[in-house]
């Protein structure tokens, strides 16, 4: 069983900050979510929904019920206890059909009708910007941009220090482009073990809980597509795959959360980010550091599809696009290798296949077969020739 007691709010320093504690198996945590004081008065301490968000998944995932000691919102609960966890449960093979105990309320909280939505400067998060400014339906125009820490920077020293990086470039983007800019913290992320990669719809939907008094619309860019949906063995896949379903649940009275971008490829999006001009001094994609690297997957992603699509000058100042001309076909090979596996590349190789090498190609299949051979070699065998390798 896992208990949520009643939300708090206090105030450290300029922050403010909303805990509460969750007794899991009789031993206590302390989730918090923190915010600059000009935005504590939208923390929603009174309902439980924001931590029952957080933390589904793993009490789901744990064999776990959960007993709220503050009332839920009426229209999400009944729409989490009546579809959601039903639909989750049964198409897995292992996760727990969770009870959620709890009173509900039917009051109505008041919003300042902020529409916001994360900045990470990715190609997902430029599409929302940029397709939801100077919308004719002006309600549906961004006002805010969120820079949210719910496990998407890792754990540990190394995620302080990329978070602080990247936060640096939202901020700045944010103060250029006059968005209002919501930074937050928390450590649910370090104290509810989770698989980020499996989780991050429940735990990016736990910050836009945490402020539902500031947001009446909320655009979370995705990086599936509607056509991709599937909940079939969900325990074991990425929520992308899925989120059409939890931000229709997700979705209650004052608060409309959308699957951004989910009805456009990668390419789609890729060619309507070149053509948003504050892209090009701040497009960030990388997984690896707070500036471009050039060399991580998601780097040689988006390169390539620039490329592609003869967007390559646009990013002179976020990517070493000289570097990338005179390796061309080092890209041009992990695109083959990556292509396999991840069908984004499946758009962008078609244009771009004239290029490539025939030395390339051969280059490609071999770094397959490696790959194939250490994947499916037993460990026994790795570690014997790890050892012979040794005593040479």
């Amino acid at each position: 069983m896992i208990i949520i007691d009643k939300p708090y709010i206090k105030e450290i320093d300029n922050k403010c900050r909303m805990s509460a504690n969750i007794i899991i198996d009789e031993k206590s945590v302390e989730i918090w979510f923190e915010v600059d004081k000009a935005y504590g008065k939208y923390l929603t301490y009174e309902r439980s929904d924001a931590y029952v968000i957080g933390i589904l998944s793993y009490a789901m995932r744990n064999g776990h019920d959960i007993k709220c000691e503050q009332p839920m919102s009426a229209d999400l609960f009944y729409q989490i206890d009546t579809y959601l966890i039903d639909a989750v449960y049964k198409s897995s093979k292992s996760l727990h059909r969770t009870k959620i105990i709890t009173d509900v309320c039917n009051e109505k909280l008041e919003t300042a009708n902020a529409v916001g939505t994360g900045i990470s400067c990715g190609i997902d998060s430029f599409h929302a910007v940029s397709s939801h400014t100077r919308l004719k339906a002006e309600d549906f125009n961004i006002t805010h941009l969120a820079f949210n820490n719910v496990g998407s920077h890792g754990e540990g020293e190394r995620a302080v220090n990329l978070f602080n990086a990247r936060r640096s470039l939202a901020k700045k983007f944010a103060e250029e482009y006059k968005y209002e800019f919501v930074e937050s913290n928390s450590n649910i992320h370090d104290v509810i073990y989770q698989n980020h990669f499996l989780t991050h719809a429940y735990t990016s939907s736990f910050a836009i809980y945490c402020l539902r008094k500031l947001y009446s619309t909320y655009y979370y860019a995705s990086s599936k597509t509607f056509a991709e949906f599937d909940l079939h063995n969900n325990e074991f896949r990425s929520t992308s795959n899925y989120e059409l379903l939890l931000f229709s649940i997700f979705s209650i009275s004052g608060l409309k959360i959308y699957s951004e971008g989910a009805n456009s490829t990668r390419l789609e999006k890729t060619i309507a980010v070149s053509k948003y001009k504050p892209s090009y001094n701040y497009l960030n994609v990388c997984t690896q550091t707070a500036e471009n690297c050039n060399k991580c997957e998601k780097c040689i992603r988006t390169l390539v599809t620039l490329d592609a699509i003869n967007a390559l000058d646009n990013y002179k100042s976020v990517f070493d696009i000289d570097y990338y001309r005179k390796h061309r076909q080092w890209y041009f090979r992990n695109m083959l290798r990556y292509k396999r596996i991840k069908k984004d590349y499946n758009e962008v190789y078609p244009m771009l296949k004239k290029d490539i090498h025939i030395l390339t190609y051969f280059m490609a299949m071999l770094d397959m077969f490696k790959y194939s051979m250490i994947k499916h070699t037993p460990q026994g065998i790795k570690n014997i020739v790890k050892n012979l390798i040794g005593r040479k």
